[in-house]
């Protein structure tokens, strides 16, 4: 069944209407371009650090930090890749690998679609595009559709896996050092003790009562309190 167009309605030789078109193809295009970037970023920073990483797990104090950088590293760049390897999917016919030209998806305008067209039947196929202002606004809004699913559901998931990843790498190797620095909690209750302690001498200082106002502030020093 031949599927209706939704720009039947729409007046022709309308600026705006070709204004707005331009202003989101370009939109898209640069968003397409800056996640490439992006993803061409994370890929030479992660295999950087993976490289100095895997160079220096012979340190025994820092291998499971390196260890659980090195990982984070793997998995953003792989998310990195896969944020910028082109997709190849296209609509087939139920039961085939033929195209199918009438399916909402199909777009004459994408070269993943039109590749799998006889060269003639691609000409038959965008002269019938052409025809009219609808068809045209028909086209080039489902080629802005198709870039755009491809950039949500593709570049842009792949490329905040990557960074979340190299970032959750980060931060488990900063927790690892620190535990491995720290030891136990044991220096906490000690740590603990001490500010009671201090809290305590202070306190009893205050209420001494007939003592001198010197020997009041006195509790407040540890060195003076040492002297006396």
């Amino acid at each position: 069944m031949k599927r209706t167009n939704p720009f039947d309605e729409i007046p022709e030789d309308r600026t705006a209407v070709d204004n707005i078109l331009r202003i989101n193809v370009t939109n898209q295009m640069r968003l397409t371009v800056m996640a490439d970037a992006k993803a061409n970023i994370m890929i030479t920073v992660a295999s950087i650090v993976f490289s100095v990483t895997v160079a220096n797990l012979n340190n025994e104090m820092m291998k499971w930090p390196l260890l659980f950088f090195a990982f984070g590293c793997t998995v953003s760049l792989l998310s990195a890749i896969f944020a910028i390897m082109p997709q190849t999917g296209y609509p087939k016919i139920p039961g085939s690998d033929e195209i199918d030209r009438e399916s909402p998806q199909f777009n004459p305008l994408f070269f993943g679609h039109f590749a799998h067209l006889p060269v003639e039947e691609y000409k038959e196929d965008y002269a019938e595009t052409l025809m009219t202002d609808d068809r045209i606004y028909d086209a080039i809004v489902g080629d802005i559709y198709g870039i755009g699913v491809g950039l949500m559901n593709n570049k842009y998931k792949w490329l905040r896996r990557s960074y979340l990843s190299f970032l959750g790498g980060m931060a488990g190797a900063i927790t690892i050092f620190t535990l491995q620095t720290v030891g136990s909690a044991d220096w906490v209750w000690s740590v603990l003790v001490s500010i009671g302690g201090e809290i305590n001498l202070i306190w009893d200082g205050v209420k001494t009562i007939g003592g001198s106002l010197g020997e009041t502030l006195c509790q407040w020093s540890a060195k003076c309190r040492s002297n006396l």
